[in-house]
């Protein structure tokens, strides 16, 4: 079967477009708590959140760090997993949880009684590979690769700005550090989750667009040559 131009540039754009979401997905993907605050001395439950795997592989262990001060922890019952504390370390084991299923594991605890900023640690391990989320941001730099999940303890409860993700920080070609916003919402707002989806679709129609023209303009060009008669 031969492949015209046209489907050529159908299937380029396809393969762009599958890279681009990917890609898009995979940037974005952490650990993230919610709540990310919650006030001093008081109890609650966190949801850590998982959004992959090890690449392709699936996750067979979660293992937590529980921060200094932190007090009264307990693993939250989860189906198909087995939690055990041994000194500051929570481990949730059994899954496996595959690679592109997001999930979450929930811990109940007591805040420490000092405002300040918390960290889990966490050691995400599959049943090939593991990933460590233990990396912790430096002031003005750009947000690293694997951070480490973080909560802030506010003095009083909790504003929605504190409940807020702040934007990310992303380093541009002269070094300088600017910050992206991420259109994090607090959670019991959706409405900007369609904004992202709209946002990284406006991005593929430019792609697919731009694809189209340039196969269109070069078979417009062939026509052209091919029917010039020929010099005498």
């Amino acid at each position: 079967m031969t492949i015209t131009p046209f489907r050529h540039a159908l299937v380029t754009a396809a393969t762009t477009v599958a890279v681009v979401l990917f890609a898009g997905g995979i940037a974005s993907a952490h650990i993230d708590p919610d709540p990310i605050a919650m006030q001093a001395g008081t109890s609650g439950t966190v949801q850590f959140n998982v959004e992959h795997g090890c690449d392709a592989s699936p996750t067979t262990s979660m293992k937590f760090q529980i921060p200094t001060g932190v007090t009264d922890v307990k693993p939250v019952d989860k189906p198909g997993w087995t939690a055990t504390i041994t000194g500051d370390t929570l481990e949730f084991t059994g899954g496996p949880l595959a690679p592109d299923q997001k999930d979450h594991f929930d811990i109940s605890f007591t805040a420490p009684t000092t405002a300040g900023e918390i960290r889990f640690p966490v050691i995400q391990t599959c049943q090939q590979g593991e990933l460590a989320w233990i990396e912790i941001p430096a002031a003005g730099a750009a947000e690293p690769e694997h951070p480490a999940p973080t909560i802030k303890v506010t003095e009083g409860p909790p504003t929605s700005a504190d409940l807020t993700p702040a934007p990310e920080a992303e380093t541009t070609a002269d070094g300088t550090v600017v910050a992206t916003d991420t259109g994090a919402v607090v959670p019991t707002t959706v409405a900007d989750t369609s904004d992202d989806s709209s946002n990284r679709g406006a991005i593929v129609g430019v792609i697919i667009g731009a694809v189209i023209v340039v196969v269109g303009g070069g078979m417009l060009l062939a026509r052209r040559k091919k029917a010039t008669p020929p010099q005498a």
